[in-house]
């Protein structure tokens, strides 16, 4: 659901070439000289990375205005997609145009795991794919009623997935460190990792903060990278957080506050 860009409304080009109002570009998916005079441009962005471009509270489109000196809009007679408008001189425009462009391709492919993270997720799919073949060879010793053989590979099955729950664990400690690395102990993003990783991060971090006070801002996100079957880890951390009796309120779509007393 990448940005879909459109035509200049105005620009010194157009003014000089004679022609009146929008017209296209873009031919192949590339821009013409246009782009480089062009003083309005406008962005259509699927509705679900919207909030990326705002920020919380407007923090990151003021962010790009400041930035690049444009002035973006977000229109909000439209609904999905929706059309952020960019105006100002050229070189803000194309700055502005570029900065936008590339909030909505990191919302839409967010690395959430980082170099090390991959790296460790990597090698334990690779244990894990091990481990499924080991499975079939000692079914297959077994069925042929080779027990001895059977035994020793399910040995090795059992030491395929051991090393795939060690490199799983060294993923989740990385992820976690890449998303949270100078954000304090009162802060957890979980983004990337999965729901039982998570749930035991935040079970240790709740019993390290057992007595303190103030608010603890959790983010298991809003489930918008989850696929269909909508979020998966927002409902796991709040059946959580009802569980042991904590009050909680509700940050953004996908994050929380929770008031430590």
């Amino acid at each position: 659901e990448a940005a879909q860009f459109l035509a200049p409304a105005r620009s010194s080009l157009t003014k000089n070439s004679g022609m009146g109002g929008l017209f296209s570009c873009c031919f192949g998916g590339k821009f013409t000289d246009l782009e480089a005079t062009a003083t309005e441009w406008e962005i259509k962005c699927a509705q679900k990375w919207i909030s990326a471009v705002i920020g919380p509270n407007g923090s990151k489109i003021n962010e790009l205005k400041f930035m690049t000196g444009a002035e973006i809009t977000i229109d909000r007679t439209t609904a999905d997609p929706v059309t952020i408008r960019i105006t100002g001189d050229p070189k803000q425009v194309k700055a502005a145009r570029e900065a936008v462009s590339a909030v909505i391709k990191d919302a839409e492919n967010p690395d959430y795991e980082g170099a090390a993270g991959k790296k460790f997720r990597q090698e334990a799919d690779a244990h894990a794919q091990r481990a499924e073949r080991l499975a079939k060879e000692k079914d297959a010793l077994f069925d042929a009623g080779d027990k001895a053989g059977g035994r020793a590979k399910l040995e090795e099955v059992k030491a395929a997935q051991r090393s795939m729950h060690e490199a799983n664990a060294k993923a989740a400690k990385a992820i976690f460190e890449n998303r949270n690395k100078g954000k304090g102990k009162m802060y957890m993003d979980f983004h990337g990792l999965r729901k039982t990783e998570a749930i035991d991060l935040l079970h240790t971090r709740l019993a390290e903060l057992s007595g303190a006070k103030g608010d603890l801002e959790l983010v298991p996100g809003a489930g918008k990278h989850s696929g269909g079957g909508g979020a998966v880890l927002k409902p796991a951390v709040v059946s959580l957080l009802k569980e042991k009796g904590l009050k909680f309120e509700e940050k953004t779509a996908g994050s929380l506050l929770v008031k430590l007393a």
